[in-house]
């Protein structure tokens, strides 16, 4: 058996050979892309129907001797004519290009176009072949993709400069106004996990002249706790104007006020005010919270810190809540309280572990020595070595005061 028999057994190959004429004929009448083939003069010597339908001809004869500028704006057949005459002459294919096409009637198409030399079996160069393929509808989803990413990094810069905005108000509104009280060094740290945060503290004014301080913490993150921060400073700077020296009242006016006002979540709060210094210098810290029942204070004669569980008391912004009783607290020269949000003892490091407390009572042990400001940044630091991340998992607020 002859080698040609074994490719070809049943003479297709041969017959598609012979039929090469009509297989490109076949071609041109059926394929939806646009083929054509021109003269060294850029006219048309043939066309696919495809090609021949879309200038709104019905037989391909009658695209026969006509150029671009038969069918496209000058501009666009100039661009095209003078691409075909450059092929002809450096005798380089075009392969691929995406091409605008604009109409007389002002519409616009686009294609991708390929152009080659197309050359006689003698090899003498004869004229141009070309293949266009209507990408409008893919042009198009990339353009209005393109806009949509313009107008979004536009928005993304508006909010952006409206967080750095909102961070400056919220900063200086947080804390406000910082009482000097001697013998009381005040020491805070207040980091919000982005630009703005719903931790809060703040040291309200009030008819004793006392220092009072309140801290609280909004549920959730972001803007929504942002913006609730700014009506519990209103609240609890108005709550203080009838302060009775019982922060369980105050923290309860403070509720009354949030109660049917927040859309969803709660609010942690604790409030405390300072009495007057003793002849040893000792004070009475007089407490009270709602929600927020764990603080921490530092004893500098046993170099101890102790954890301090307050009575029992109902977060704020829920219906029929109350603040729990006030309980007062003796702290002599030296001595140091501490109140911070959960954003510190529930910093969680890769593996899931908490920072907890016992960490946290061995830092302030470990650092009584440092101002009580200077403690707080230790603190800070300390979590984030914790959490391994340059983010935090939450806002962070510390409040300190020491005793001198």
């Amino acid at each position: 058996m002859s080698s040609s028999a074994k490719i070809d057994p049943d003479g297709s190959s041969m017959l598609l050979k012979a039929s090469a004429k009509r297989l490109f004929e076949s071609l041109m009448e059926q394929t939806p892309d646009r083929i054509y083939i021109k003269d060294k003069k850029s006219r048309f010597v043939a066309a696919s129907q495809a090609l021949v339908e879309m200038h709104g001809f019905k037989e391909r004869h009658e695209l026969e001797g006509l150029t671009d500028f038969d069918l496209f704006s000058h501009e666009h057949a100039q661009q095209a004519y003078d691409d075909e005459q450059e092929i002809l002459r450096t005798e380089k294919p075009i392969i691929n290009r995406v091409e605008k096409e604009t109409w007389d009637d002002g519409s616009i198409s686009w294609v991708t176009s390929s152009k080659a030399p197309l050359y006689l079996a003698s090899g003498k160069l004869a004229g141009i072949i070309g293949i266009s393929r209507d990408i409008t509808a893919e042009r198009e989803a990339q353009i209005k993709l393109a806009e949509s990413e313009n107008r979004l990094r536009e928005q993304n810069e508006i909010l952006r400069s409206d967080y750095q905005s909102a961070h400056k108000v919220q900063s200086v509104m947080i804390p406000g106004r910082v009482p000097h009280v001697n013998h009381v060094d005040i020491g805070y740290l207040w980091k919000p996990m982005t630009s703005v945060g719903g931790d809060i503290f703040s040291f309200p004014r009030n008819p004793s002249n006392c220092l009072l301080f309140f801290m609280g913490d909004v549920c959730g993150h972001g803007v929504t706790a942002a913006f609730y921060t700014v009506l519990i400073k209103y609240l609890t700077a108005h709550s203080a104007e009838v302060y009775t020296d019982n922060p369980q009242d105050f923290l309860n006016s403070v509720n009354h006020g949030l109660t049917g006002r927040l859309n969803e979540g709660f609010v942690t709060g604790l409030a405390g005010h300072f009495g007057a210094r003793q002849k040893n210098g000792s004070r009475k810290l007089v407490l009270s919270h709602a929600g927020h029942r764990q603080v921490l204070v530092y004893r500098k004669a046993e170099k101890k810190c102790e954890l301090i569980q307050l009575p029992g008391g109902t977060v704020m912004g829920i219906p029929g809540g109350s603040a729990s009783p006030a309980k007062a607290i003796d702290l002599k020269v030296g001595d140091r309280f501490y109140a911070f949000t959960d954003g510190i003892v529930e910093a969680s490091a890769p593996d899931g572990e908490e920072f907890g407390m016992e960490r946290l009572i061995q830092c302030f042990e470990k650092h009584a020595g440092e101002t009580v400001q200077e403690t707080q940044q230790i603190i800070y630091e300390t979590v984030a070595e914790h959490t391994q991340s340059e983010s935090q998992q939450d806002d962070i607020t510390l409040l300190a005061f020491e005793l001198s």
